[in-house]
C-alpha cells in the first residue's frame, strides 16, 4: 500500500510541475533576442538610465551585444543583476523597448542554466525574498496575526471587497516605518464600504521580488495560483491594495498567467479607490487647521505606479488631482523637479543592490524633497523603508516627514452622508 502511495504521490509531484512549465511558458522567453527585435541602437536607453549615473553600466552596449549573438556572455558576466529596473530606459524608448523585462528573463537564465546566486544581490541577508519562497510551498498555511485591526473596522473570510495587504505584516518587526500602512488604508476602507472587509489570516506574497527581483519564476507561479484559490474561496470581485509592487503584480502579471483574472476580479489602488470615491461624492476633504496648513507636502511617484503600468493608466493623475484639491482648500503640495514618468527612483527594487551606490540616488532624491515640502507622500513601503533608512546617515535629511498615502489621507478624509446633510438643512 505504501509503494501504492508513493507512485501517486510522484504522479501528482510530476503533474504540478507539468502544470507550471504551462505557467512558465506565459511568462518566460529564454531567446533575448526576440525582446530586442526593434531595437535601432539609437542609444537613448544608457543615456536616461538612473543607475549609470552612479555606476558604470550603459544598457545599449548590453542590448548591442545580445543583438550580436553575445548573449552567453552577457549572462555569464551576471552584469544585469545590476539593473534597477527601474523602466526609465522604457519611457523614453521610441520602439517601446522593454529592457527591465529582458533583465527579469535574464535573471532567471542565470539561475537556471548558470547557476548563480541571487541572494549575493538581495539585502538584508535575502530574509524577505525567503520568506516569499517560503510562502510559495503547497504545505505551508499562513496564520497571520491580525491584531492590528482596529477595532471600529468590520472583517470578514469572505465577502465581495477585499483588502490584500501584501508583505507588511513581516516587514513591521524590522521597519517600523511600515506598521501604520495596513491599518490606515483600512480605516479608510472601512469608513466607506458598508459591507465588511475581506482580510485574510492565510494571504501570502504576491510575489513581486521573486519575479523582478531573484527570478525565482517557479515560486512565483506558485504563490500566485495560491493567491488566486485563495481569492476564488472568499468570493471576493474586488480586490484593493495600497502597494505599488503588489497592485502591478496584481493589475498586470496574474492576468498573464490566469486568461480569467479579469473577468473575475476588478484590482485597485488605493490612489483609485480614494478618487473614484470623492468624485462619486461619497467622501470629501476636511479643511486643514492651524499645523496642517503650514504643512508642504510632495509626492514621490514609485517606478511601478509611474512607469509600470498600462498607458491607459490614470494613477499619477489622479493622485494629482487629489493633491491639487487639497492645495484649494488650504494645504501645500509642491512637485519635486522630476515627478510623475521622470521621476527619480529610489534605488532599490524587490529588495535588490541596497549599496553605497543606490544611497546616492536616494540622496538626491530626497534632497529634491526637501526642496519641495517638509514632508514626503509616496505609495511603495520599500521606498519608505529605504529613504527612511538613509535619513539615519545624513542629518540634513532627517527633518523630512515621509509618509504613505494611506498614512497622509486617513484623518483628511470625511464620508458624506446625505441623511444627515438632510438633517442639518432641516
Amino acid at each position: 500500500m505504501k509503494f501504492i502511495t508513493d507512485i501517486k504521490g510522484k504522479e501528482k509531484s510530476e503533474n504540478k510541475i507539468i502544470d507550471n512549465n504551462i505557467y512558465l511558458d506565459k511568462i518566460y522567453e529564454p531567446d533575448l533576442r526576440k525582446l530586442l527585435s526593434r531595437c535601432y541602437q539609437c542609444v537613448r536607453c544608457s543615456g536616461v538610465c538612473q543607475l549609470s549615473k552612479v555606476q558604470s553600466f550603459v544598457p545599449s552596449v548590453i542590448i548591442q551585444q545580445i543583438i550580436e549573438g553575445f548573449e552567453e556572455k552577457v549572462i555569464q558576466s551576471g552584469v544585469l543583476w545590476d539593473c534597477l529596473t527601474c523602466n526609465t530606459c522604457l519611457q523614453n524608448c521610441p520602439e517601446d523597448v522593454n529592457f527591465a523585462d529582458i533583465v527579469r528573463n535574464a535573471k532567471y537564465k542565470m539561475r537556471q542554466n548558470y547557476n548563480q546566486n541571487a541572494e549575493d544581490y538581495v539585502a538584508h541577508k535575502g530574509v524577505y525574498t525567503i520568506i516569499s519562497e517560503i510562502l510559495s510551498e503547497s504545505y505551508i498555511q499562513p496564520n497571520r496575526n491580525l491584531d492590528w485591526i482596529p477595532k471600529e473596522c468590520k472583517v470578514s473570510d469572505k465577502g465581495e471587497f477585499m483588502y490584500f495587504v501584501g508583505c507588511l505584516p513581516y516587514f513591521q518587526f524590522e521597519f517600523q516605518q511600515t506598521n501604520s500602512i495596513a491599518k490606515s488604508t483600512l480605516q479608510i476602507l472601512c469608513s466607506t464600504e458598508r459591507t465588511p472587509i475581506v482580510v485574510r489570516k492565510d494571504e501570502v506574497c504576491c510575489g513581486h521580488d521573486l519575479y523582478w527581483g531573484t527570478g525565482n519564476f517557479e515560486a512565483f507561479i506558485k504563490l500566485a495560483r495560491k493567491n488566486m484559490q485563495l481569492f476564488e474561496e472568499a468570493g471576493v470581485s474586488t480586490i484593493i491594495t495600497s502597494c505599488a509592487e503588489g497592485y502591478r503584480t496584481l493589475k498586470v502579471e496574474y492576468p498573464r498567467l490566469f486568461e480569467d483574472f479579469d473577468t473575475k476580479f476588478k484590482v485597485k489602488h488605493l490612489i483609485e479607490y480614494v478618487y473614484d470615491n470623492w468624485k462619486e461624492g461619497k467622501i470629501k476633504f476636511k479643511n486643514p487647521d492651524d499645523k496642517q496648513a503650514n504643512i508642504e507636502f510632495t509626492y514621490h511617484d514609485p517606478c511601478r505606479l509611474s512607469r509600470f503600468l498600462p498607458k491607459d493608466s490614470k494613477i499619477i493623475d489622479q493622485v494629482r488631482e487629489i493633491f491639487t484639491h487639497l492645495g484649494d482648500l488650504g494645504y501645500h503640495f509642491n512637485e519635486m523637479k522630476h515627478n510623475k514618468e521622470n521621476a527619480l527612483c529610489c534605488g532599490v527594487s524587490s529588495w535588490m543592490n541596497c549599496n553605497v551606490r543606490s544611497k546616492a540616488l536616494r540622496y538626491t532624491r530626497l534632497m529634491e524633497a526637501k526642496e519641495a515640502g517638509n514632508t514626503l507622500v509616496t505609495s511603495c513601503p520599500k521606498c519608505i523603508i529605504h529613504f527612511s533608512c538613509l535619513q539615519k546617515d545624513y542629518e540634513e535629511l532627517a527633518s523630512i516627514q515621509i509618509k504613505d498615502f494611506s498614512e497622509f489621507l486617513v484623518d483628511l478624509i470625511q464620508i458624506n452622508d446625505p441623511k444627515k446633510q438632510i438633517e442639518v438643512e432641516n
